[in-house]
């Protein structure tokens, strides 16, 4: 690809791509071969830029795995605040729709993992760590900092019937419910970690000294398998699909089988998530909004 420098009017470039291969260059660019040019690959499946003018080499590696097969856009989500700045001696004039892209910055904030009302993650079970097998079990353990309204916080199912076992937030209590069957309440208590145990009988939630346990019946035991052996097989956080929620809530951490998420590695998320904040407080006046 060539391109008229003198016709460029903007700084940034965009596209998707996708591989298996985990070394390689994606695109390499220059002016001039010798002394001013920019490359872009992966080197053990991570990205990583090398830059080399007159006015600078450097050679920058980061980011997670993408040599999934996946599209990826090579755009990464940051969960940060600005403030007091100027940008060309100016006051930056944000478009119209700024108010859904960016969040409020006008409040106290602290280390977390926040779902704003409405807001929701999905996961592929299988890019989670997996369930044992012998014998045949799976953990989830969240620990909330805030909590608030009402509606899913965690669901496992599958895009056509997204809540096979869920976790719902009412009236400052866990409901834990197995399909269209009676759920089981355990009151939520904050800074405690909450866990949530699955094997081929039963179902354990627990937190603290309290404990509530779920029988599955046998019919379940083969759609319960399924979730993790189909593609199809999600984790779903937060909203699910088409529900009216007004549930928010912080969490320190969601670990899997002991080992941590990251909320950027979701197949899919809110943008209004945020990923490593959340406000001191919950509040009907916090802005949320990104």
């Amino acid at each position: 690809m060539f391109f008229n420098l003198s016709k460029i009017n903007k700084t940034s470039s965009s596209f998707e791509f996708r591989t298996w291969d985990p070394e390689g260059v994606i695109f390499h660019g220059d002016t001039n071969t010798e002394d001013d040019w920019f490359m872009l690959g992966l080197r053990d499946g991570k990205p990583e830029i090398q830059l080399f003018n007159s006015w600078a080499q450097l050679t920058v590696g980061a980011g997670p795995r993408l040599d999934d097969g996946r599209w990826h856009q090579l755009v990464p989500a940051f969960d940060g605040c600005l403030r007091r700045d100027t940008w060309l001696g100016q006051q930056a004039q944000f478009s119209s729709f700024s108010s859904t892209t960016f969040r409020s910055c006008d409040v106290e904030l602290q280390p977390g993992l926040f779902f704003s009302p409405g807001t929701h993650a999905e996961f592929s079970l299988q890019d989670i760590p997996q369930p044992i097998v012998e014998p045949w079990a799976f953990s989830l353990d969240l620990e909330f900092k805030l909590a608030a309204g009402s509606g899913h916080l965690l669901a496992l199912g599958a895009p056509e019937n997204p809540s096979w076992l869920s976790l719902h937030l009412q009236d400052q209590k866990v409901v834990l419910s197995s399909g269209a069957g009676p759920g089981l309440a355990l009151p939520l208590v904050l800074g405690l970690p909450l866990q949530l145990k699955l094997n081929m009988s039963r179902v354990i939630l627990s937190q603290g000294l309290k404990t509530e346990v779920l029988v599955l019946p046998p019919s379940s035991l083969g759609p319960l398998l399924n979730l993790w052996t189909q593609p199809q097989g999600r984790l779903f956080l937060g909203a699910l699909p088409g529900e009216e929620s007004s549930a928010s809530f912080c969490l320190d951490g969601l670990w899997a089988q002991g080992q941590k998420l990251d909320m950027d590695r979701a197949l899919s998320r809110s943008q209004d998530i945020w990923t490593h904040s959340c406000p001191q407080i919950p509040s009907n006046g916090t802005d949320t909004s990104h």
